[in-house]
């Protein structure tokens, strides 16, 4: 009942002050942040220790707690900026961004005519980054997880439809995957988050961050080493002049069936988590890892 209680209470008064009320978001932020920090324990224990793991090991307790409190308030942010900005323009959407990098890099990976994998991670501003990805690419194909909160998901998918960007939720299964190869068959370009794995989606324990066994989706490269098309790890994060966007690399495949076990010794997975490492240690703040990373211990079974 307290769990049914508090989605009501997010989506049906916080969230609709974030929608209908703009001067009212920054304080209604905060105190969703400060009452968050406070009281949701799972959620403090999950960012204290992605805290960690994104400032390193040499980190302090205080340095950990400051860094998941901060990064609870991006989240906040990032939730807001939908809400908010659910009717601009893709216009007003890319003049957000003011720095850009790696345009060579994005433009090699496109010249090999093989599609594109886009890498993400959950930091920083990811609808701007959307927006400025439509300029350049006529089909833009986004796998997600739907958000339970209905406010929230409707504003982000009525943004999306504005952008003329293309829906795939993993709860789709097969049909989500033939579709996504299909894209890339066309030359399209393919977003996916690669930094936590979502419900319905294959998990491969590997390194990231220190932790041995975290646990990432291995999608991205299955769904890119499918069709041996490019990945390229791409990134949008807040800076004091406006959200920078940039491509990390490119990393090419070649053509072959990888199972999901295999992936996380794979050279494009390597790869893949070290571009994404670089990026979340650069805005360690920003990176919303509400979740926990690790790998379900198998449980004992006792005879």
């Amino acid at each position: 009942m307290s769990d049914r209680i508090a989605r009501f209470a997010f989506n049906e008064i916080y969230y609709r002050i974030l929608e209908d009320f703009p001067l009212l978001a920054p304080p209604a932020c905060k105190v969703v942040q400060v009452g968050a920090y406070a009281c949701a324990s799972a959620w403090r224990r999950n960012l204290h220790f992605n805290a960690g793991l994104a400032l390193g090991p040499n980190s302090t307790p205080m340095q950990r707690a400051l860094c998941a409190y901060r990064m609870l308030g991006s989240m906040q942010s990032f939730i807001a900026e939908v809400l908010r900005e659910q009717v601009a323009s893709p216009e007003a959407l890319r003049a957000s961004v003011t720095e850009f990098g790696g345009t060579d890099i994005y433009l090699a990976a496109r010249n090999l005519r093989r599609g594109v994998v886009i890498a993400g991670i959950h930091l920083g501003s990811f609808e701007p980054a959307l927006a400025t990805l439509c300029a350049v690419e006529p089909r833009v194909h986004v796998l997600f997880q739907p958000d339970p909160m209905p406010r929230f998901e409707r504003a982000r998918s009525a943004r999306r439809r504005r952008l003329g960007i293309i829906e795939h939720r993993v709860a789709d299964g097969v049909e989500a995957w033939g579709a996504l190869q299909d894209a890339l068959r066309a030359d399209e370009a393919v977003v996916i988050h690669a930094d936590r794995t979502m419900p319905g989606q294959i998990a491969s324990p590997m390194p990231f961050l220190g932790l041995a066994n975290a646990a990432l989706p291995s999608g991205p490269v299955r769904l890119a080493t499918s069709l041996g098309s490019p990945i390229v790890p791409a990134f949008c994060a807040r800076t004091p002049s406006g959200l920078r966007m940039w491509a990390d690399r490119c990393i090419p495949t070649n053509q072959e069936h990888i199972r999901a076990q295999d992936v996380a010794q794979h050279p494009a997975q390597l790869a893949l988590v070290a571009a994404m490492e670089s990026a979340i240690r650069q805005f360690p703040t920003q990176w919303m890892a509400i979740a926990d990373l690790r790998t379900p211990t198998p449980e004992v079974v006792r005879t």
